[in-house]
């Protein structure tokens, strides 16, 4: 009786170890490693997965970035910043504050973040969740502004965010379409906005 539960057990502990490397076999081939893209914080070897948006607007490049960069609030809100207090009018590096986003079927989400990234020269920003500990889940985002080569007044808005540690598998598996819409949303919000403040000015 004890050899047959031995063996009870054993084909059991057997049975969860071939199901953990099948799970672990499907993740890894869920990860698109074409699509990762480093942050400031994240390296892409550290990456599990990113979402891209790009898109071009009809502005120059200091024009976009002037308007990322002073961290209003415009449109709906979602994929924005708030820093610090009413007082911190213009939040550095080391800089904490609360970002707001948005996914279908889910509720409005805001999360604490520390900006990790100003470089007005390069017109890139970027901010880094701080609500875990990197080894279990981290998500930095990126945006940059960019001049297009040989079309004055027109810019390319570019915003990715990447995610790390071991449960950022999740949201890589049941939400990695939302994560693109996020980003698209966002920068498609940025260009209808900066669109109609043009379309204000001319009026």
């Amino acid at each position: 009786m004890a050899d047959l539960t031995y063996y009870i057990y054993a084909s059991l502990i057997l049975l969860i170890i071939c199901l953990l490397v099948i799970i672990v076999l499907l993740i890894q081939n869920s990860v698109d490693e074409k699509r990762l893209k480093a942050t400031p914080s994240i390296s892409k070897q550290d990456a599990i997965s990113t979402a891209f948006a790009s898109i071009k607007i009809n502005a120059s490049a200091d024009e976009v970035f002037n308007v990322i960069s002073s961290f209003k609030h415009y449109g709906s809100g979602h994929a924005q910043y708030t820093w610090g207090t009413s007082s911190e009018k213009h939040p550095t590096v080391g800089s904490k504050g609360l970002y707001k986003f948005h996914l279908e079927e889910y509720q409005d989400r805001t999360i604490p973040v520390i900006l990790t990234l100003l470089d007005r020269k390069n017109r890139k920003i970027a901010a880094k969740s701080t609500s875990y500990p990197d080894w279990l889940l981290s998500t930095e985002r990126v945006q940059e502004v960019l001049p297009v080569v040989g079309r004055s007044g027109i810019c390319e808005y570019r915003t990715w965010q990447t995610l790390q540690g071991v449960a950022a598998y999740y949201p890589l598996l049941t939400a990695s379409e939302d994560l693109d819409d996020l980003v698209r949303d966002a920068a498609r919000e940025l260009k209808e906005f900066v669109d109609r403040r043009k379309v204000k000015n001319v009026k």
